[in-house]
């Protein structure tokens, strides 16, 4: 059953379908093997099946719920009251009385919650495996990482579990899974979505993601979600992508990183690849420069390298130091060997980004958007399992600087490798352009052929 949203709501304003047919078919392929490592909870069937009545008895709400009717999933480190969040972390469990404002906002639009999905424990991690509750499959090659951390979330979309799925993002969470799994991760600028009831990464910049088959869902989604929090002391009074900002008529001016400084770690297959894309992009009539990526790629290191790790502390420190025993040991040491950055070097890091932001003020006058590959090459379950760390630094080489520099972006498929496994593209703007962002992921994977 195909249960994107254009084709539900379709569905559902025919009356072919009603909201409680799909939640009952989603509930016979939560046991499925393609769903194995997707799920760390799911609701009670009765709930969900409860809920669906609701939307069936609404059916004439249709056009004034903007989301009625669609399955969703959210990924663990986000609440939804009286449900368990463990974050991927058993020991750090416990049940949320509240629920995430852009949930509790999904669901008023007439969406219908399913379950919350598997992640790398605490949200650190861009590969999926670092979970005590398995692996999510990736669906179109068992051997190879769903990528991460919001890796269920991702699959739910990929295997037709969810017809949207609620994921975070700090380096690269909501964009890495959808290259791997072969969707859109839409990721707005942090301070669209409010933050609170939600396990924080990094608080300063994370945001919740979005994860949906076509570009157009994601935004569609973003726009019903995005709204000011006045109980968020990080949700802005303004921002920029709250007002609607049109696509410019002339041809876009698109920004890829020069050559020598695109980084595919050796796998030319992928190297191959993004430069078809790149030749599709000049196909749709759009100017592409070729530009200095240093300016971006400067402040990446101090995700894992650098004092930003430290807010991973400030938020599950004090659980790690009351439980020893707990949590994966790759993400454990990363977070507590935060220790050693000083006051000082948190000031240096913010003064970097800073002064990043204000030289990119001339290329984002010239630039309407940015063109990177999501990652530079496709990782193996093995891969990761041989060298943990230097694999997922890799696999972030394209998306880390994003946050801190207050970008939007769109992760889209773009091709697949021999092997099976799609390999996308990410698209990256500032605040106020993620409409553009959206119609120029719509064109390109209109043209870009992959299956």
């Amino acid at each position: 059953m195909d249960i994107s949203p254009n084709h539900l709501r379709a569905a559902y304003r025919s009356g072919a379908l009603k909201p409680s047919d799909v939640a009952a078919h989603v509930l016979s392929r939560l046991a499925d093997a393609d769903q194995s490592g997707v799920w760390i909870s799911t609701a009670k069937p009765e709930h969900v099946m409860a809920a669906a009545r609701a939307m069936d008895a609404r059916v004439g709400e249709v056009e004034r719920l903007p989301l009625y009717g669609l399955i969703f999933s959210v990924k663990d480190c986000i609440d939804v009251a009286g449900e368990r969040t463990t974050s991927a972390c058993p020991e750090f469990a416990y049940v949320a009385t509240e629920t995430s404002p852009v949930v509790a906002d999904a669901i008023a639009a007439g969406a219908i919650y399913i379950g919350k999905t598997n992640m790398d424990q605490f949200a650190t991690g861009l590969v999926g495996v670092r979970s005590p509750y398995g692996i999510a499959r990736n669906p179109h090659h068992p051997d190879y990482i769903p990528g991460g951390s919001s890796s269920g979330a991702a699959v739910s979309v990929a295997t037709g579990t969810s017809s949207f799925a609620f994921g975070t993002d700090t380096g690269g969470s909501g964009r890495v899974p959808a290259s791997y799994c072969g969707v859109t991760g839409f990721k707005p600028a942090p301070g669209a979505f409010s933050q609170r009831g939600m396990v924080y990464a990094c608080r300063s910049f994370d945001t919740i993601s979005l994860y949906t088959r076509e570009p157009g869902d994601g935004y569609d989604i973003y726009r019903v979600l995005a709204r000011r929090d006045p109980e968020d002391c990080f949700s802005p009074d303004e921002f920029a992508g709250w007002t609607e900002q049109a696509t410019p008529a002339r041809p876009l001016r698109i920004a890829t990183p020069r050559k020598d400084q695109l980084r595919f770690f050796g796998n030319e297959e992928t190297e191959r690849l993004f430069g078809t894309g790149i030749r599709k992009l000049r196909q749709l009539d759009m100017s592409i420069a070729s530009v200095d990526f240093s300016q971006f790629t400067s402040i990446n290191d101090l995700m894992f390298f650098g004092p930003f790790l430290a807010e991973r502390d400030v938020s599950v420190g004090a659980f790690l130091d009351a439980n020893p025993d707990a949590g994966v040991k790759v993400v454990r040491d990363l977070i507590v060997g935060s220790r050693r950055f000083t006051a000082a070097d948190a000031y240096h890091a913010l003064y970097q980004v800073k002064e990043a932001r204000r030289s990119l003020r001339d290329f984002w006058q010239t630039h309407d958007a940015l063109v990177v590959p999501t990652v530079g090459t496709v990782l193996t379950i093995d891969d990761v399992a041989r060298d943990p760390l230097t694999t997922n630094f890799n696999n972030g080489y394209y998306t880390n600087y994003a946050n801190p520099l207050g970008l939007a972006a769109i992760a889209v498929p773009s091709a697949v490798t021999e092997a099976g496994v799609p390999y996308g593209v990410t698209f990256l703007a500032p605040a106020g352009r993620e409409r553009l962002l959206t119609d120029l992921a719509r064109a390109f994977t209109g043209a870009a052929t992959w299956s």
